[in-house]
């Protein structure tokens, strides 16, 4: 049978050819997309995780060789502006006449370095990449052109990639606990912005102070780099017509760490006399604490620049005045700051450091993250804190402790509790958002009034209770030593365990007196139930819980204890923290206490004594998309 033209037509859902497509001159439309190098590379690696990507990674020849060869370092106080460049002014941890400042001009009159001094063992230095490196960065993002025509828009996708080959690897230094700058930069904001603005006409706008607390070095460096913005164009006269336009760019860059001359370029012989040395200090990433004020302040900020903008022109009252800024416009701070000082409307100033928005990366990310969806991903992670009229971000410790656990009870054990309480084998419930406790909706084998709303008993199932047990915890020989020493006492010296610190990592850690294991007895049941059960809870409880489906878990197995300490740390120095359980302890008195041995900042909680059995680990099924599982 011959087929007819309308048996091979196209149906709805079918592939069909692609309808042609046309190039059009798009100079009268709208201006060329904007594709300099810097954007393109920060768009690219910014996705890294590794902070800001440096264009120009050389520190600047006007500087003194003592600075040069080491290059940008912690405590430089810098605006990235908008060509790419790191403009340096002035470092807060040396005295003002030292080599690793600024020029005299570019140092604020009366400055004072920060004080108590940064200590060298709040430095954490390591070597994130060893021997030949190549990072690979590539963003997809898509965005809008305004057209010529007032009102006309155009839907554009940018394709970005940058590729950083390193040599010979980096090394990496960190301040580990950068609260020790907050004050110090509060007390110094509002004149830093006057010096940058009043004195050395930067143009600077709110956000675009940053202070560098972490770097990435290397010895030399080269980059290539492209984009393609394909701009579409919808067409007016027919449908079956699709038109675009597409503008494509590359460059290639790369740089070594040799000293040269701000005249000619040529090498220059450093102070002990060598030539052609080639230095580690090529900045190829900084990470920055990053500075905003209140619109309160920023308004008399800008009123004091208008004088040097525009001396004449005159602005009707109760309007702010602006002006276009030099500095970078696409650093994550900058709307994240914005946003939370509408969060904490009595702050004068937010204070956030690059760490908080690579934090929130996901493997998956196309692109940065706009401001919004970055402060949503922040505020699942983060307490927003206001401290001295300062607006910042804390680790919230119940994430972290159910993040970084781990610990040697039994493997099906995935779920840790911040917030021990009572949670029984068979409990349906959630995680609380506010404080990480396990809130019990009801208990699947006796769903009380649920039963008549429609949701089932799960069937029977035996329990098993594995016997009291008490979880030896490897002791350091110093532990050990300390008992011994203490041996024939009367009342015997506290039991104390030491748990290991590590810089740039961070720490959860439980100890536990006796335990008890309460699980329900292998079988496919549970996971049957919750499969065949989960719509009908959240219809019942989701709204008043605010919770979805993958909210919910059924508990298969807890861990019980009546003696716990728990401990959480976001940043620490080198070294450990030891908990000392008070062998004698009144009853309602804690169990015992955390003792660190360096400064950082940690979070723990401690069961008092003769307290209840409280659950501390649970093994939980959960609901995905696509199955239940044995999960965290």
């Amino acid at each position: 049978m011959e087929s007819t033209d309308k048996e091979i037509e196209p149906r709805n859902g079918d592939v069909a050819v692609d309808p042609p497509t046309t190039r059009l001159d798009t100079t009268l439309l709208f201006p060329g997309p904007k594709q300099a190098e810097w954007d393109i590379m920060y768009y690219a690696l910014g996705l890294k995780g590794r902070g800001s990507p440096i264009h120009t990674p050389d520190p600047p020849n006007a500087q003194p060789i003592e600075y040069r060869k080491e290059g940008f370092s912690i405590g430089d106080v810098i605006l990235l502006d908008s060509r790419g460049g790191v403009d340096f002014h002035f470092n807060t941890c040396v005295s003002a006449d030292s080599p690793f400042n600024g020029r005299p001009g570019y140092i604020p009159e009366g400055f004072s370095p920060l004080f108590p001094p940064l200590d060298l063992a709040n430095i954490h230095e390591h070597v994130p990449f060893k021997g030949h490196t190549v990072l690979d960065g590539r963003s997809t993002r898509r965005y809008q052109i305004q057209g010529r025509v007032p009102g006309t828009v155009f839907d554009a996708v940018a394709e970005q990639m940058a590729i950083l080959t390193i040599p010979e690897g980096v090394k990496s230094r960190d301040v580990i606990d950068v609260s020790c700058f907050r004050k110090y930069i509060a007390a110094n904001a509002i004149s830093w912005y006057k010096f940058m603005n009043e004195v050395h006409d930067r143009y600077a706008t709110n956000g675009d102070l940053r202070l560098v607390v972490g770097w990435d070095r290397c010895s030399s460096w080269s980059r290539v780099t492209t984009s393609t913005v394909t701009v579409h164009i919808p067409h007016d006269n027919t449908a079956n017509t699709r038109s675009f336009a597409q503008f494509s760019v590359g460059a290639n860059a790369g740089g070594t760490g040799v000293l040269q001359s701000d005249m000619d370029g040529r090498p220059v012989l450093d102070p002990d006399g060598a030539a052609d040395v080639v230095y580690q200090n090529q900045s190829v990433f900084l990470r920055t604490l990053n500075i905003s004020v209140c619109d309160n302040i920023w308004c008399k900020l800008a009123e004091d620049f208008r004088p040097y903008v525009e001396p004449y022109k005159k602005i009707p009252d109760g309007i702010p005045f602006t002006w276009r800024s030099e500095s970078m416009e696409m650093h994550p701070a900058n709307g994240i700051n914005k946003l939370l000082l509408k969060q904490k409307p009595h702050a004068k100033f937010a204070i956030t450091e690059d760490n908080d928005w690579i934090s929130v990366f996901k493997p998956d990310d196309p692109c940065l993250p706009a401001a919004n969806e970055f402060l949503s991903r922040i505020l699942e992670v983060y307490n927003i804190c206001e401290e001295d009229d300062i607006v910042f971000l804390e680790y919230k410790p119940e994430v972290l402790y159910r993040n970084y656990l781990k610990h040697d009870h039994d493997i099906s054990f995935t779920l840790p509790l911040w917030s021990p309480t009572i949670v029984a084998v068979g409990a349906v419930g959630y995680l609380s958002r506010d404080d990480g406790k396990f809130i019990t909706l009801f208990n699947a084998r006796a769903p009380g009034d649920s039963t008549v709303r429609g949701i089932p008993s799960l069937p029977a199932l035996r329990t098993k209770i594995a016997p009291n047990s008490e979880k030896k915890t490897k002791r350091t020989a110093f532990d050990l030593l300390f008992g011994f020493l203490n041996l024939g006492r009367k009342s015997g010296p506290p039991q104390r365990v030491t748990f290991p610190l590590k810089a740039g990592e961070k720490a959860a850690h439980i100890y536990t007196g006796p335990t008890r294991h309460r699980r329900f007895e292998a079988d496919d049941s549970p996971m049957e139930w919750l499969k065949s059960n989960t719509a009908k809870i959240i219809e019942i409880y989701g709204a008043d819980h605010n919770i979805t489906s993958e909210d919910l878990a059924l508990i298969t197995g807890t861990l019980d204890a009546h003696d716990y300490a728990l401990f959480v740390s976001a940043c620490h120095r080198e070294g450990s923290v030891a908990f000392e359980v008070d062998v004698n302890p009144r009853s309602g008195q804690p169990w015992g206490a955390f003792l660190p041995a360096n400064n950082g900042q940690f979070n723990s909680k401690v069961s008092r004594h003769r307290g209840p059995w409280e659950t501390v680990l649970v093994s939980c099924l959960r609901v995905t998309s696509t199955a239940v599982i044995l999960s965290r």
